[in-house]
């Protein structure tokens, strides 16, 4: 399927709603593309580009699974679990949302991407970034 670009509040939640944000679902993978490289003459060529893609699956069919692509990412904040952890890994709520300068994805129900205090915690699990691009993961 084709990638949509998030573009408004609109395309946002179609996309949470659409997802049931995010219940039941667990997160699949990461991949992280920083653009960054060293040629063969050994000269670096920095470009940030910072995509990070993240896919999910849920129980549920409709649609099952789902990435996004987040483009010029601006911060990861995420715990891994370990088995040994004893904590559930399944994502029971999330939500996309966003302000003027950038686009957020959030397990935390009550974050407020305008508040300069919720913007501001380093504990929560979130990913910040400049845009966001997303489509269905056909099987």
């Amino acid at each position: 399927m084709k990638w949509k670009k998030v573009n408004n509040i609109d395309d946002i939640k179609q996309l949470n709603e659409l997802y049931d944000f995010f219940e039941d679902s667990v997160l699949v993978g990461m991949n992280y593309i920083s653009g960054n490289n060293v040629d063969e003459e050994l000269v670096g060529h920095l470009r940030n580009m910072n995509d990070l893609k993240v896919t999910f699956q849920r129980l549920d069919r409709k649609p099952f699974c789902i990435e996004l692509w987040f483009t010029h990412t601006k911060r990861l904040n995420f715990r891994f679990i370990n088995p040994a952890d004893n904590l559930l890994s399944d994502i029971m709520f999330a939500k996309i949302c966003k302000n003027d300068d950038s686009i957020f994805w959030t397990l935390w129900e009550d974050f407020n991407p305008n508040c300069k205090d919720h913007l501001s915690y380093t504990d929560l699990t979130i990913i910040e970034a400049e845009g966001l691009k997303w489509r269905i993961v056909e099987d």
